[in-house]
């Protein structure tokens, strides 16, 4: 039954969402987590406040615009045969996993940013000259990166996404630099008014965000083994389109797949210094879409219905138990 909703088009079905974030999300209302973002950039730390509730609403709402942009944009660029609102239930399934984790924390901060580049290359393939696309994701994923320094991974997926969709075009090419020369204006300017100089330091990058305190029980256990599954077999439906698909659309899954192995590189260097699974949050868009796919395209609907169903009760009891 929820596959069937969350397939319809119909964008009232998009009201329900912050009902089911709310609902998922209330036990994080009444007790504040120990959850714990050590080393935590300026940036992040200039847009947290003193107040819990404060906190909370901030992260619900950049969770929500983070789900229905990533699905409007999935959308637009018909990645399924119509419009239809899953991947935006997922999103928020995804990133509420977590009890201790529902909480105000870089990587959503990041991942709001992280989507807005994705749709920015992914439309470089309808434009005759895509250099402000290019220039405006590069900056986005700076941006993005202030909040959360390892996002910084990211930045080869703009020449990748070129090298895919385009024939060289040296200015093309260079626009991120462009974009990175901006920035680093700015960036190092800013340092003449903060002391946040000593925190950039190399060393801290990697360290940054630092989730400490967060428990990790027999349910999300169980929610990632089956995630897992689903992603694969999400993977393998991609795999099996591709094969009667247009040459856009294989271009757009190939970058969804570097998407997917930058995030998990990402993911890989972030554990290695800080031990927090948290990390793997910041390949919400590769997992989003793949996961859609399994639940759409699976052919036995009712095993289908009965996997995300499945989803829903764990991160539930995750929260409530």
């Amino acid at each position: 039954m929820l596959v069937k909703i969350y397939k319809t088009n119909q964008p009232l079905i998009l009201g329900l969402l912050p009902v089911i974030a709310l609902f998922i999300w209330f036990p994080s209302f009444g007790i504040e987590s120990n959850f714990e973002v050590a080393n935590a950039t300026p940036v992040f730390s200039f847009f947290k406040t003193e107040s819990h509730i404060t906190n909370q609403l901030i992260a619900i709402s950049l969770l929500l615009i983070t789900a229905i942009a990533l699905n409007n944009t999935i959308n637009k660029n018909e990645f399924f045969r119509q419009n239809i609102y899953l991947p935006s239930f997922i999103s928020v399934l995804l990133i509420s996993c977590l009890p201790l984790s529902n909480t105000l924390h870089p990587i959503l901060f990041s991942n709001l940013f992280l989507v807005f580049v994705f749709r920015q290359l992914i439309n470089i393939h309808s434009q005759v000259s895509c250099k402000s696309e290019v220039f405006d994701a590069s900056l986005l994923l700076l941006i993005a990166s202030l909040f959360y320094p390892p996002t910084l991974l990211y930045l080869p997926i703009v020449w990748i996404t070129l090298l895919i969709f385009r024939p060289f075009q040296w200015k093309e090419w260079a626009s991120p630099f462009l974009a990175l020369a901006l920035f680093l204006v700015y960036y190092f300017s800013s340092f003449l008014y903060t002391d946040a100089a000593q925190y950039y330091k190399l060393s801290s990058i990697f360290e940054s965000s630092t989730y400490k305190h967060n428990d990790y029980s027999v349910f999300f256990y169980l929610f990632a083994f089956f995630l897992f599954l689903f992603v694969l077999m999400g993977m393998r439906k991609i795999h099996l389109k591709r094969k009667s698909s247009t040459m856009r659309y294989k271009k757009m899954t190939n970058v969804i797949l570097a998407f997917f192995i930058i995030g998990l590189i990402n993911f890989g260097i972030s554990y290695f210094f800080t031990f927090a699974i948290e990390t793997i949050f910041i390949t919400l868009i590769p997992i989003t879409i793949t996961t859609s796919y399994f639940f759409v395209y699976f052919k036995k609907r009712m095993f289908a219905e009965i996997g995300l169903y499945v989803l829903v009760i764990l991160v539930l009891l995750n929260n409530y138990l």
